[in-house]
């Protein structure tokens, strides 16, 4: 991913999108909002910082930054799940000024131009997809049980059930906390080493480390995404403190970032 910055607000693009045309997709930082701290600046968690004047004016800026309508952005209905939610233009507003999506949702999806689809992060792994064939798109959050239920797997499969071809998804892999800051116990391990494989799993002094990033890899793979169309940032929110809010790092005192995708043409 590229670190751009305008007007104060910095945030990074995927390059292999940008290539494509046709959507705007895009990772905030924690640089360029009002929050103070423990959330400082750009802070896009209500429940942790409870200012819903804060949140919006960070929303807006990051919007303007970004290039999309604030007023039309959808927000995500987490409950780190595997669930997924076809995002139309008659969910405009919901998630973010307007109440919640009807059902509970970790990933979102649209072939709709015009409707900002956004998921909110501060470890958990952020999944961009996106066809520019079929001119379809899709957001996730996923935490270690939204990857175990195959978010990013599922995403695939709802962008397919809009005639996408896997061939021609491309695939992006956003900042998240990095194996080596994510220890689990042992019912985690025993997950990922049954779902994922041993790939997925590392220990250090009887300690064991979960790899979100190589399980979103495999998912993706084995829902028939090309290797060559994936990408990965490899960016660790939990070392980072200067771009990134980090749940683990910061003890839950902390914001949180948005990652935000849209089909340009309106």
């Amino acid at each position: 991913m590229v670190l751009k910055e305008k007007n104060g607000v910095k945030y990074l693009t995927i390059p292999s999108f940008e290539r494509a045309g046709g959507v705007t997709a895009a990772f905030s930082t924690r640089i360029g909002g009002i929050s103070p701290k423990p959330f400082d600046t750009l802070n896009f968690s209500r429940k942790r910082e409870q200012n819903e004047k804060n949140f919006e004016v960070n929303f807006r800026r990051f919007a303007d930054a970004v290039s999309f309508d604030a007023d039309s952005a959808v927000g995500i209905n987490y409950a780190h799940s595997g669930a997924v939610y076809r995002v139309g233009r008659k969910d405009k507003g919901r998630g973010i000024f307007d109440e919640a999506l009807p059902q509970v949702c970790d990933g979102l999806y649209t072939d709709e131009p015009g409707v900002p689809i956004l998921s909110f992060h501060a470890d958990c792994v952020p999944l961009f997809f996106y066809d520019p064939v079929r001119r379809a798109a899709a957001v996730c959050h996923a935490g270690w049980r939204g990857v175990a239920a195959h978010m990013a797997a599922n995403a695939v499969e709802a962008l397919c059930s809009l005639g996408c071809k896997n061939e021609n998804i491309l695939a992006a892999i956003g900042p998240c906390i990095s194996v080596r800051h994510y220890e689990v116990g042992e019912e985690v391990r025993d997950i990922f080493l049954e779902i994922f494989g041993t790939q997925t799993v590392q220990k250090h002094e009887g300690r064991y480390y979960a790899d979100l990033n190589k399980a979103c890899l495999i998912d993706m793979m084995r829902a028939g995404l090309m290797a060559e169309n994936i990408s990965d940032a490899a960016l660790c929110t939990y070392s980072n403190d200067e771009l990134f809010f980090s749940h683990r790092r910061d003890k839950g005192q902390t914001g949180a970032m948005a990652a935000v995708i849209l089909i340009k043409g309106e």
